[in-house]
């Protein structure tokens, strides 16, 4: 049984909303990653990059079914069925390049320029291998199946006739990919965790050695001459080496602490990225098992879902950015606010007397040329006439002033 026309409209809407969602998302990465250096973290170098892929996925979502309407060997469905083999399954790759960043930086010891130079090659891999399977793809016709590319009910793609071919070229590099990266995530973060435990323990035996010190006063006597008096109390020299050591080590566990809270941030928001990409296919994938079981019988639910989804990665990657970077938009946006509401130094009276915040009337103040504040942070002011108030300008210079009338 065909889905009827308002459930295909239904996926229609489902997959332009979430392409629409994820142009947008994608514009705020471009944006903020171009106009700031805040940006530029690292996991958000990723993640820009793989917005790129991101924008023509959701081009492709916001075609909907019209490559359908237009027909199966019209360029619309072609382009349509193209970017959705190219571009989808790159962000799947992506993720993989970040757990493949913790695991060169926790077990090769990769510095930040060391990663930043294998980026080319996390290019070749992530847009370059989809897209060599994308072109062979596109490029078999055959008298008894047609081209590979055609409808595939909610938009084009593997057309039916060529479905036995989904899992292989489509779902199958997906999940093989992000089972490889799942696998670094679950090492590094045991062994992480591992050190972050023997860290503590070590940290605590410094502690409690520290304490058992302290609770023991050493007096070193120093004689000269014949006189054999005591020279100096104070501790041994051997008491000054081992909290030299103490020292020493603490502050190698205090750099490893840090350095470990900051891989953590890393693999946090990196396996966030892992989470919204695997999110983003489990519907779809078995929305495809139903469909290999029961070819027949399309499941409105799971085709609804699986489209708006897929059609969302752009979105989930903007939220995983801006949460990354979150520190960055509240000082960005308390600026614009204070540009655009810009603090108030003088006030109105009911009377329309405008008085400073003090409650000094203002009319008639102006700048008195006979005083000499020696710097331009520093003003003389004259009061209005018939006034005498003496005020502390303090606040602008090292200087005061009083005003005379």
């Amino acid at each position: 049984m065909a889905l009827t026309e308002e459930q295909l409209r239904a996926v229609s809407l489902a997959e332009r909303v979430g392409g629409t969602a994820s142009l947008l998302g994608c514009l705020l990465i471009f944006i903020t990653y171009s106009v700031s250096a805040a940006f530029r973290r690292p996991i958000n170098r990723l993640i820009f990059y793989a917005s790129f892929g991101n924008t023509f996925s959701a081009v492709a979502s916001l075609m909907s079914m019209d490559g359908i309407t237009a027909g199966p060997n019209s360029a619309l469905c072609q382009t349509q069925a193209f970017f959705i083999q190219y571009w989808m399954p790159a962000d799947s790759l992506w993720s993989f390049c970040m757990a493949l960043n913790i695991y060169l930086t926790f077990y090769r010891r990769y510095t930040e320029e060391d990663i930043k130079k294998l980026e080319k090659w996390y290019f070749v891999l992530c847009y370059g291998l989809p897209l060599v399977l994308a072109i062979v793809l596109i490029s078999i016709k055959t008298d008894e199946r047609g081209r590979i590319y055609g409808p595939a009910l909610i938009w084009c793609s593997i057309s039916g006739p060529w479905q036995f071919l989904r899992p292989v070229c489509f779902y199958g590099p997906v999940w093989a990919v992000s089972i490889a990266t799942f696998a670094i995530y679950v090492k590094v973060g045991s062994d992480i965790f591992r050190k972050h435990r023997d860290f503590k323990s070590a940290k605590d035996t410094l502690s409690a050695s520290e304490t058992i010190r302290k609770s023991h006063s050493i007096t070193v006597q120093v004689t000269t001459g014949a006189e054999g008096r005591l020279a100096a109390e104070g501790e041994a020299p051997y008491a000054v080496c081992i909290e030299s050591q103490q020292s020493s080590s603490q502050n190698r566990i205090d750099a490893h602490h840090g350095s470990n809270r900051a891989m953590w941030g890393y693999i946090r928001y990196s396996f966030l990225f892992f989470i919204a990409m695997v999110v983003t296919w489990i519907p779809s994938s078995i929305n495809r098992i139903y469909g290999l079981v029961h070819p027949n019988e399309p499941n409105f639910g799971l085709n609804l879902a699986g489209a708006l989804v897929l059609s969302l990665q752009g979105f989930w990657n903007a939220i995983i950015y801006v949460s990354t970077t979150m520190p960055v938009f509240r000082r960005a946006s308390s600026f614009c606010i204070k540009s655009i509401n810009p603090p108030r130094l003088f006030r109105e009276t009911p009377g329309g007397t405008a008085r400073d915040r003090d409650g000094i009337p203002l009319n008639g103040m102006g700048f008195d040329g006979r005083l000499n504040a020696g710097s331009t942070s520093s003003l003389a002011l004259r009061p209005p006439t018939g006034s005498s108030v003496a005020v502390p300008l303090s606040e602008c210079s090292s200087h005061q002033a009083e005003l005379q009338p």
